[in-house]
């Protein structure tokens, strides 16, 4: 009981600093580089670099050379002249949305298939680029690009059957279990949907394969997150539901290189083969027009009573073209006349099995938070807890289980936009390499190890970041 009491007495938690550099409202925020940058983005398109060691700004403008980055702030000097990044890539995309986006590397693994000799081929080819998803111009549609080649790869298809309305969030994961690319999307209609890339290499631009629908919300979905065993994921929306969902059980997408005919699959025979084959007399008078071409002329010469010989020496391996009629018969009536003028039918190629049709599924869990808005949503990389920024300006911290709310964080006065996890990580992680550490070691000085040393206790920690409307960044330490 005495313990109750002093918990409930304990002061508000409070962050542990506030970033003060943008004059817009926040609307991205990233831990990169294992916990030691920061990368914030407001309105206006500014795009901070923090060092978390020192908790100032770096400007970016060359990822291998920081002396070189400019250090004035939007809020101090608009007006400054400021060294600007080099524009390497650019992407069309739908304007009149917000243009959600999500990128991952690209993951060339090994295709497999079966030669017309029936022996095991490996396809291999390796990749650095990456995919980029983004709304297509058509709201209800996501394209992936790949970099740097800034081409369209695959698109992702509107849900059938269904009003989605427009694309709200979007998400690219590599599934490992099935070794193929995710895209996980939420709607404007409070639906979910989770498509499979296909594999292999292509010209052409391929079309995503639908594996799960799921509308668990009424009202638009804001956020949404991966877990990082890639089998659950979340979403939270503009009403106050969170919702978790299975990814269901994927086969790997297995696609076959171009001009290359797997013989694993059963084939259906082409006309040619159906013509060399002998067809019964009594069921040659159900044939119709349009299949005369199927039965040999070997058969058809059998039922023709009184008419010669064919002048032309007839190859059992040879498809019914159009060929003319030999003059010296007797007769140009009947079936023969219509071989003779029948067109060439195309030859039919294999049919893959159709695909089983998805229906809307029932997610796996959901929570009435009773607080609408939550406007960003982030898994922890150890997949125990959840945290969403929402529109009351509170950052909350979930139990990814069981979805029970166990931490409130509050001092930002307006609305939080986004929030991010930094990354969980033990001393070894932070070693690149023991001949690398032994020469860093060698060259450092008293206050270069100190300072080495404050910078890994700042990348050991249990970081939440924050960014409100208010243009201000609050940084959290948690369990």
């Amino acid at each position: 009981m005495a313990v109750e009491r002093q918990s409930s007495a304990l002061p508000p938690a409070q962050p542990s600093y506030i970033l003060r550099g943008h004059s817009s409202q926040i609307h991205s925020v990233r831990f990169v580089r294992q916990n030691s940058r920061l990368l914030t983005g407001d309105a206006n398109g500014w795009v901070v670099y923090w060092k978390l060691e020192t908790k100032r700004a770096l400007a970016i403008r060359s990822s291998r050379d920081e002396t070189t980055l400019s250090t004035v702030l939007p809020t101090e000097d608009p007006t400054t002249q400021r060294p600007k990044p080099w524009l390497l890539h650019t992407l069309p995309c739908n304007t009149l949305n917000f243009a959600a986006f999500s990128l991952c590397y690209e993951h060339q693994l090994p295709d497999a298939y079966t030669d017309v000799a029936g022996s095991a081929k490996l396809l291999t080819q390796s990749s650095e680029s990456i995919l980029v998803a983004t709304p297509s111009t058509d709201d209800t549609k996501i394209n992936v690009y790949q970099f740097p080649e800034e081409k369209l790869k695959y698109v992702v298809p509107m849900v059938p059957a269904t009003d989605t309305g427009m694309v709200m969030a979007v998400k690219l994961v590599y599934h490992p279990d099935s070794k193929s690319t995710l895209i996980l999307a939420g709607y404007e209609g409070g639906l979910t949907s989770v498509h499979q890339l296909p594999s292999g290499t292509s010209s052409s631009v391929r079309h995503a394969r639908l594996v799960y629908i799921s509308r668990p919300h009424t009202q638009p979905i804001l956020s949404l997150d991966m877990s990082p065993d890639c089998r659950t994921y979340f979403t939270s929306s503009a009403d106050a539901i969170i919702a978790t969902h299975r990814v269901p059980e994927i086969t790997p997408a297995v696609a076959f290189p171009e001009g290359v005919s797997p013989s694993s699959r059963k084939e259906e025979p082409t006309l040619e083969a159906k013509s060399k084959t002998s067809i019964p007399v009594e069921e040659l008078a159900t044939i119709s027009p349009a299949d005369a071409s199927d039965p040999p002329l070997s058969s058809i010469h059998n039922l023709e009573e009184g008419a010669g010989p064919l002048t032309t020496p007839i190859d059992s391996s040879l498809s019914f073209a159009k060929q003319a009629v030999p003059t010296n018969q007797s007769t140009s009536a009947g079936l023969s006349s219509l071989l003779s003028s029948a067109p060439p039918q195309p030859k039919i190629r294999p049919q893959l099995p159709p695909l089983p049709a998805i229906t809307l599924q029932q997610p796996y869990k959901i929570s009435n938070t009773k607080h609408a808005g939550q406007q960003s949503l982030s898994v922890r990389s150890d997949g125990r807890i959840i945290a969403t920024g929402g529109w009351d300006s509170r950052i909350r911290i979930y139990s990814a289980k069981t979805l029970q709310e166990i931490a409130v964080l509050k001092w930002h006065k307006e609305g939080v936009y986004a929030v991010d996890f930094a990354q969980i990580l033990e001393a070894g992680d932070l070693v690149q390499g023991e001949a690398a550490a032994m020469d860093v070691a060698k060259k450092e000085t008293g206050l270069g190890k100190l300072q080495r040393q404050r910078e890994e206790q700042m990348q050991l920690k249990h970081w939440v970041v924050a960014g409100a409307k208010d243009g201000k960044v609050s940084l959290w330490e948690v369990f």
